[in-house]
């Protein structure tokens, strides 16, 4: 039986920002020795990270200074100056220690250990140069993976144990184990980053406290706290805790009195064995008394028979919300197989979230899920998937895509109206690709670029602003009127990834400036002839569906309607529908189709109420009374025209259009008493603006 696995859905998490301008960090393009700044990576309570370029090996390299922010400055040339003459001793201590770590970090060869190259003294304090890890965090590699299994689980834990216990046997702690300082290299080999809170075991001293919310044990909340090789292997647990349940840790500081944390073996998936998940309960004891002393320990608490078979139902799949309490709203059956199709997807983040105090995050989250739940009440919750993506939400409409704009309009206008400025967000508006993934307890989430484009375009918004993507706002423009008031253009705009984006503001609709009337110059602009709108038959639209929702999904429907009453031809309606296809060539296709000799590949005949298709209606004119394949045996004539004149005309469009012809040609003669305008209707039927030109150019010959 194949291992099983649980499909990772993509509840957008939050991608690495750069660190913003530090006034106390050194300029881009500064040179120490010989290494060059080029950007600020982060910081805290001990030192800077770099991103910085060896000179003379034209290297990149992650170079970490010394620098406590509460005991040193910055000076006018870049050195670094203790801040009052009482802190010299503190920082000259600080100093030493971090050189002598440095010399014990220098030390350490192992693969799954960022690698130390050098260290220096320089501008008054001190630099250690380590290689730089190119990579993607453990929590953005994890969200793009369809499943996890227990041995790919295993396969990432083991290397950073062993790279643990090379740490652990010189004598040193890393303290800050968590999923942003875990990277996953393109060869799917983890790596452990940001050793800057890593310090020496000592008897003699206390260790200053470092803490990750959730993934640092109690004893780094306080100085006097035991730290030993226990403490990291917490932290490693935590993470896996993180990973085998979707949930991120209760703080350990919450569970000393009382422990209300689910355990990993309750919360975990069967599919991880008990083995595994009760060893991630016995490395997350609060009490540091009662955990795995060493890794070696808690290598061994890892493997048993229970991990080394798969439980009944090895194919069943259960969902992973990561970082994320709140399931999605919408439910599919469990049997049902991942989708491909085209949605429209809101993301929201609620501004400065990161910045407030725990409490305080945990409020401003409750009063937004009240208002987006009140914002999507009246939707059916089978049009949309909801996910939490931790600072925010992202929602996925699978009808209407106007359904977004407003969604996000009422939700905007709720939040003003109750919370002013106390409360703000920003807001993402696209529709591009996205795949639909199910659990085995029928819940539903979103994965693909879609998703990930919605919330760069988010990250261009302001507070309490919309912004929507160009690939929304051409879809929009093209079934609605009120584009034009609607949306701003706000101009090309780049990622960090170098992607652009053309971007529009969404204006409130009581500040954007009325739609001008129209002139009596332009009222008849859109108006076309009866051949040209008689060509937009129902039949000939329900091909159109069937053929645009094998692109799109089921969007195709909502699309086509709204559509409609704006075309004024069949190639026309081809070209309002083709901007929602976000593949160049399929919408190339889709836009100058094959011409209709060929019989459509799409069949709506056994669709119910979809009448006839086009390719019945080819079969029925190839085939005559008879059952013969041959020309209709319908005659043609008319009082107005001769019936040379109707079979030229009959020659002319069939090269076009085929052999629907003759019945089109004897349709038409019926309605129209000119030569001209009989030749205006019959070109209404040639979709492609090219053979148009062409058939009424063949045409004027005829007398």
């Amino acid at each position: 039986m194949a291992e099983q696995t649980y499909p990772v859905m993509d509840n957008a998490p939050r991608p690495a920002v750069s660190a913003p301008a530090d006034s106390a960090a050194l300029p881009d393009g500064h040179k120490v020795l010989e290494y060059s700044i080029e950007k600020l990576l982060g910081g805290g309570g001990f030192g800077l990270t770099y991103l910085a370029r060896d000179i003379n090996l034209e290297l990149p390299v992650a170079l970490k200074e010394y620098f406590p922010g509460d005991l040193a400055t910055r000076s006018a040339d870049h050195s670094v100056q203790v801040r009052y003459a009482e802190a010299g001793a503190q920082f000259a201590s600080g100093l030493e220690r971090f050189l002598d770590e440095a010399r014990a970090l220098a030390s350490f060869r192992h693969p799954n250990i960022t690698r130390v190259l050098r260290y220096f003294r320089e501008n008054g304090t001190a630099y250690i140069v380590m290689e730089y890890e190119t990579g993607d965090p453990l929590k953005h590699w994890l969200a793009r993976q369809e499943g996890l299994s227990r041995t790919a689980l295993l396969q990432l834990v083991y290397p950073l144990l062993d790279g643990l216990e090379a740490v652990h046997g010189r004598g040193f702690l890393h303290r800050d184990i968590k999923p942003d300082n875990i990277y996953i290299r393109a060869d799917g080999s983890p790596v452990l980053l940001d050793f800057g809170s890593a310090r020496r075991v000592s008897a003699e001293q206390d260790m200053t406290s470092i803490v990750s919310p959730g993934f640092a044990p109690f004893e780094q909340y306080h100085r006097q706290g035991k730290q030993g090789p226990w403490t990291d292997i917490y932290s490693l647990g935590a993470v896996m805790y993180w990973m085998t349940t979707g949930h991120k840790p209760l703080e350990s500081a919450s569970r000393i009195k009382q422990d209300n944390m689910p355990k990993a073996v309750d919360a975990g998936h069967p599919a991880f064995g008990e083995t595994l998940l009760s060893a991630i309960d016995w490395a997350m004891q609060p009490d540091e008394a009662r955990r795995p002393q060493d890794v070696a320990g808690f290598r061994a608490a890892l493997t048993g028979p229970a991990n080394r078979t798969s439980p009944p139902g090895g194919e069943a799949k259960v969902a992973a919300a990561f970082a994320a309490d709140t399931p999605a709203f919408a439910h599919r059956p469990s049997d049902e197989q991942p989708k491909n199709m085209l949605g429209t997807i809101m993301f929201l983040d609620l501004v400065a979230y990161s910045a407030y105090p725990e409490k305080q995050q945990a409020a401003a989250k409750t009063h937004f899920n009240e208002l987006l739940a009140k914002a999507l009440k009246g939707l059916p919750e089978s049009s949309r998937i909801v996910i939490d993506s931790g600072e925010g939400a992202a929602v996925c409409f699978l009808a209407d895509p106007e359904e977004a704009l407003q969604s996000a309009l009422l939700l905007r206008s709720l939040l003003l109206q109750k919370y002013r400025r106390a409360l703000a967000i920003r807001t993402g508006l696209h529709l591009g690709p996205i795949r639909m993934v199910f659990d085995s307890n029928n819940r539903v989430g979103v994965v693909g670029d879609g998703i990930n484009v919605a919330q760069r375009i988010m990250d261009f918004a302001k507070a309490n602003q919309i912004v929507a993507s160009r690939a929304y706002y051409d879809v929009v423009s093209r079934i609605t009127d009120l584009a034009d008031s609607q949306f701003k253009p706000l101009g090309t705009h780049l990622d960090k990834h170098m992607r652009s984006h053309d971007i529009y503001a969404v204006l409130d609709p009581q500040t954007a400036p009325p739609r001008p009337p129209a002139s009596s110059v332009d009222a008849f602009e859109n108006t076309a002839s009866y051949a040209a709108l008689a060509s937009l038959t129902p039949e000939l639209a329900a091909d159109m569906e069937a053929e645009l929702a094998r692109l799109i999904g089921p969007l195709a429907r909502v699309l086509l309607k709204k559509a409609m009453p704006r075309a004024v031809s069949a190639q026309g309606l081809r070209e309002l529908l083709s901007v929602s296809i976000p593949d160049p060539r399929a919408r190339t296709l889709f836009v100058t189709p094959k011409s209709h000799k060929t019989q459509p590949p799409f069949d709506t005949a056994s669709r119910p109420g979809a009448g006839t298709s086009l390719s019945r209606l080819h079969a029925n004119a190839e085939t005559s009374a008879g059952g013969q394949s041959g020309p209709m045996s319908l005659p043609l004539s008319s009082p107005y025209f001769s019936t040379a004149q109707l079979l030229q005309l009959e020659r002319a469009l069939s090269q076009f259009i085929g052999p629907l012809a003759k019945m089109i040609v004897k349709k038409e003669a019926a309605k129209h008493v000119s030569l001209q305008a009989l030749q205006q209707a019959l070109a209404g039927h040639v979709d492609r603006p090219a053979d148009r030109t062409k058939l009424l150019a063949a045409m004027q010959n005829i007398q």
